[in-house]
């Protein structure tokens, strides 16, 4: 666990949920999607809309400002191409979600199989 934020319960993040975590002195997007939850920086590149009050499609998360929209799976925005957003390292162990407070962006190499 060294090196990873303990953020909560495992069960307090349901399946296609969201919830707004902060990590260090990152604010982080969570969602829980088939079981795997992912993290992405809560803040659109736009207009710092926050990520985590936007609409889940599949992987997709958008922001609720503009709907600019963002993979959680690895950051990548689609609309408009080449937005990003950084992706934090997110594990779940003894029923405890913990969160990497270093965020990467998808040009750095982030996302995490």
């Amino acid at each position: 666990m060294s090196g990873f934020v303990d953020v909560g319960p495992s069960a307090g993040l349901a399946e296609k949920g969201k919830q707004v975590v902060t990590v260090g002195a990152a604010t982080v997007a969570l969602v829980r999607i088939d079981g795997r939850v992912y993290g992405v920086d809560n803040r659109c590149p736009h207009r710092d809309g926050e990520l985590g009050q936007g609409d889940l499609e599949g992987f997709n998360l958008f922001c609720p400002l503009h709907a600019w929209v963002f993979d959680v799976r690895d950051g990548r925005g689609f609309f408009p191409k080449g937005a990003e957003v950084a992706c934090f390292e997110v594990k779940e162990e003894g029923g405890r979600i913990l969160v990497s407070p270093k965020g990467v962006k998808p040009s750095q190499g982030g996302a995490w199989p």
